[in-house]
């Protein structure tokens, strides 16, 4: 393992001028077929791996722009892999995973997977969810000057405390302004309770802060959501944390990082 890991080094994970190239990393090969096939039929072009040597090993030699990574691999832990990826490269990492723990969850996201979902899966949720980080890479890697993020009829301005929905400026609260900034920073990625907390106060870990940090998220809902009760831009991840939905603007086209 020492030697695919050890070699690793930073390579571009994004290109606009070809197609995406996903590595899915799972030892069971029906799952890897059923996501190959699924993914090839969305444009991506798809790289396969079964055990965690293989995959270290075609993250140096294919430079895949985003990793499917299920945990339970023959011979590491799929979160050692995470580690050894995220010490190298910022790879937009998924975790695909039978493990429903929540603490599993948690685990996998510190250790630096961007998203987790859980088996069984909605492909159709899956590929929504790979596109959002794809999108939110593209970000990072051009180094614009990013100045605000579109997502549906939401414009969150990062340079000064201010969203507007449909144009029309919403009456945030400076903490409420600053959620929403942390989560349109890190777009479409799940950010945990603890790395919210940490964010906004300093400090993490007691059921004071993670009752603020709810009623918070209640009253950014009720500014920008039509229902607040379903939510589609802040979105809960149980026992988890929060992420911001990156979706289609209001006439339909993708998410613009302006």
């Amino acid at each position: 393992m020492a030697d695919a890991s050890d070699n690793l080094t930073q390579q571009p994970v994004f290109s606009d001028t070809r197609s995406h190239k996903i590595l899915v990393v799972d030892d069971e090969p029906h799952v890897r077929q059923f996501l190959r096939l699924s993914l090839q039929a969305e444009g991506f072009e798809v790289h396969e791996a079964a055990t965690a040597a293989d995959a270290l090993n075609k993250v140096q030699s294919d430079c895949p722009d985003f990793i499917i990574l299920d945990l339970g691999l023959p011979d590491l832990d799929g979160r050692e892999v995470i580690r050894e990826v995220r010490s190298k490269l910022e790879t937009p990492i998924l975790v695909l995973s039978g493990r429903t723990e929540d603490a599993e969850k948690i685990a996998a996201l510190e250790r630096g997977a961007d998203d987790y979902m859980t088996k069984p899966f909605a492909i159709h949720e899956l590929v929504t969810r790979v596109r959002a980080l794809l999108d939110h890479e593209r970000l990072k890697l051009e180094q614009v000057a990013t100045e605000e993020v579109r997502t549906g009829r939401l414009r969150i301005c990062l340079a000064k405390p201010e969203v507007f929905r449909d144009d029309h400026p919403l009456d945030l609260e400076a903490e409420e302004y600053d959620l929403i900034k942390i989560l349109a920073v890190h777009g479409g990625r799940v950010l945990t309770y603890a790395h919210l907390e940490c964010a906004l106060w300093g400090k993490e870990g007691d059921a004071k802060l993670d009752w603020e940090l709810q009623k918070l998220v209640v009253g950014v809902r009720r500014k920008i959501e039509n229902e607040p009760s379903f939510p589609v831009y802040l979105v809960t991840e149980p026992a988890v944390g929060y992420r911001l939905a990156i979706l289609p603007d209001r006439d339909g086209a993708q998410v613009v990082f302006a």
